[in-house]
């Protein structure tokens, strides 16, 4: 009798999640809205992947009840139902406040409750345009929506804004948030990182990965990453372990567990850190591949076996021999492509792709600026690992370099 694992959401970038799964024995079954999905899996079924109770009864009527044994998704929206189907499945869950999304609101208070956010931070609720006004006047400012995904609605402040241009990120702020609400932060300068983690039932948590995220140059007021970089050479082992110390410390925080953690923080010029948002979810090749490869070990794997029960190792898994990046294409806003090229023919020879699209690259594209992680993802990306003297930021940038002078003709 076959296996099978639930996959909420279709977009391509979960490719490895899929191969993955079925590296593990799973059949996969694919749950999504779209009418032509990026990928299908073994079976694809169309619903909304926020339809938990309607999901649970359409795999009962095809016969998966004893079948299924586990859920996962990289969309924030759809954890409710991942933690349904699980349930469903006796699995492992997370606890109930997660039968719906933490909104960004709960997230700041949790962890100013537990004293790990250090900034300012106000609900639309909290303020009125006098007063943002003001505060922009003595600082830059980060305007986003309390419920969204991929980087939609966000816009950054530059000091001194105009009383219509603040209007205008609340509207766009608003707009893009689920529930309508948004909020107003001090935008903290500093590097930027992911913190990847797996909590079980037991109250164990480790860090397995932590990524530096670098962003487009030609994303127009908002933050795209472009790159993530685990397992990098730029800090030293005590920097990453505090830094998996200050993640596990979030994800507890929040009163997390059973699940993964993906979250994003801001290292500060002095050295502190400070929590952006968290997702309960890994994402894309995240989950699948990267973590692995940079860890040493089996991220997506590991998941499985807490959902039946298994324990995880406290700790981290931070400071191995081997790193890993996610890729993603920056093309200069203003220019176009002249032939079919990507960066994987530019790579040191030492640096492995696990995995690559590069579909959207074509012959004559123009192109624009980015406004959020959709632009980025159209492009293409490349999944790499290699040592960590050898898969370096710098390497990988200066192969990027190079593919540019090829496919924009530049020399």
């Amino acid at each position: 009798m076959y296996k099978y694992f639930v996959l909420l959401g279709c977009n391509r970038l979960l490719t490895g999640q899929v191969a993955h799964l079925r590296e593990l024995g799973y059949k996969v079954i694919v749950v999504a809205w779209n009418e032509v999905p990026s990928i299908t899996g073994d079976l694809y079924i169309r619903m909304d992947v926020k339809d938990s109770s309607g999901i649970v009864a359409e795999l009962e009527k095809r016969g998966f009840a004893g079948k299924v044994e586990g859920a996962l998704s990289s969309i924030d929206l759809a954890a409710p139902t991942v933690n349904a189907i699980n349930r469903w499945c006796g699995n492992r869950v997370m606890p109930e406040k997660f039968d719906r999304v933490l909104s960004k609101n709960e997230m700041r208070d949790s962890w100013m409750a537990a004293g790990v956010f250090n900034r300012i931070s106000m609900m639309d609720s909290e303020f009125d345009l006098e007063k943002i006004f003001d505060l922009s006047k003595r600082m830059k400012l980060i305007c986003k929506p309390d419920v969204s995904a991929s980087s939609r609605g966000i816009t950054i402040l530059e000091k001194g804004q105009s009383r219509e241009s603040l209007l205008k990120a609340f509207e766009r702020a608003s707009s893009a948030s689920f529930d309508g609400r948004y909020m107003i932060e001090e935008f903290v300068e500093g590097e930027e990182f992911t913190v990847d983690m797996l909590g079980d039932a037991y109250g164990n948590v480790n860090c397995y990965g932590s990524s530096i995220q670098h962003h487009s140059k030609y994303a127009h007021d908002n933050h795209v990453t472009v790159i993530h970089h685990w397992n990098s050479r730029k800090y030293d082992d005590a920097t990453w372990n505090r830094i998996a110390e200050f993640g596990i410390a979030c994800y507890k925080a929040l009163g997390l567990h059973s699940m993964f953690g993906h979250l994003e923080i801001i290292m500060k010029s002095d050295g502190s850190f400070t929590p952006v948002e968290m997702g309960a979810r890994s994402s894309g090749f995240i989950c699948s591949h990267t973590v692995w490869k940079a860890s040493g070990h089996d991220y997506l794997g590991d998941y499985v076996k807490m959902l039946h029960g298994g324990r995880v190792e406290p700790g981290n898994y931070l400071n191995g021999p081997n790193a890993s990046m996610w890729f993603g294409y920056d093309i200069p806003s203003g220019s176009t492509s002249v032939k079919e090229t990507d960066i994987t023919k530019f790579l040191d020879p030492r640096i492995h792709v696990l995995f690559e699209d590069h579909s959207g690259l074509k012959a004559g594209d123009h192109y624009g600026d980015y406004i959020d992680d959709g632009d980025r993802d159209k492009f293409g990306y490349a999944i790499l690992s290699g040592p960590r003297d050898v898969l370096t930021y710098e390497s990988v940038s200066e192969s990027n370099e190079r593919f540019l002078d090829d496919y924009l003709g530049r020399k």
